[in-house]
């Protein structure tokens, strides 16, 4: 597409009139043109320039060896039903089967956090139930009465810390399956 617009000679963002791709310098430096000592010298800004670049052919070779390498890697590192497969085996069927267990896994490994966020919730409706359950308000004169009403708070505690460490248990499940 780039060919047939420079074809019809028009002008680009950024090219100055009479300007070819690899005129441009990066960054702010001035472009100052040397002159060149012997016909074959390399370009002043050899590495420096924008666009243009290299021969065609280099790009080619670039782009064949970047190929040849990914090759490799795919040919080492690839598995039948991975992102990155080989292409020598997986059958649509098998790649279908793989993928039909992979979503099993998945809504397995859903339901059971489902299950596990289910008992927090259970859990902290138990842990507040515990906590606004009346308490007995103790007979002063009475030191029977005001050892079980300290007693009686001593359980409630206990079982808020017992329901508490279930929570802490269930909530470090889940964020294992996570």
């Amino acid at each position: 597409m780039k060919d047939l617009l420079e074809k019809l000679d028009w002008i680009f963002a950024g090219h100055k009139v009479g300007q070819k791709d690899g005129d441009q310098v990066r960054g702010k430096e001035k472009a100052k043109k040397k002159k060149r000592k012997t016909p074959y010298q390399e370009h002043p800004f050899k590495g420096r320039l924008v666009g243009g670049g290299g021969a065609a052919e280099e790009m080619e070779e670039t782009v064949e060896q970047i190929a040849e390498s990914l090759r490799k890697e795919l040919a080492e590192y690839g598995a039948p039903g991975s992102g990155i497969d080989t292409g020598t085996s997986g059958s649509r069927e098998e790649v279908a089967q793989m993928r039909q267990q992979q979503k099993a896994q998945a809504d397995q490994t859903d339901a059971q956090e489902d299950s596990i966020e289910s008992q927090i919730a259970g859990l902290r409706a138990q842990m507040t139930a515990i906590k606004k359950s009346p308490e007995p308000i103790p007979n002063p004169a009475d030191p029977q009465s005001i050892m079980q009403t300290a007693a009686a708070k001593a359980q409630k505690r206990e079982e808020v810390k017992g329901v508490a460490q279930q929570i802490r248990q269930l909530a470090q499940q889940l964020g294992q399956m996570r």
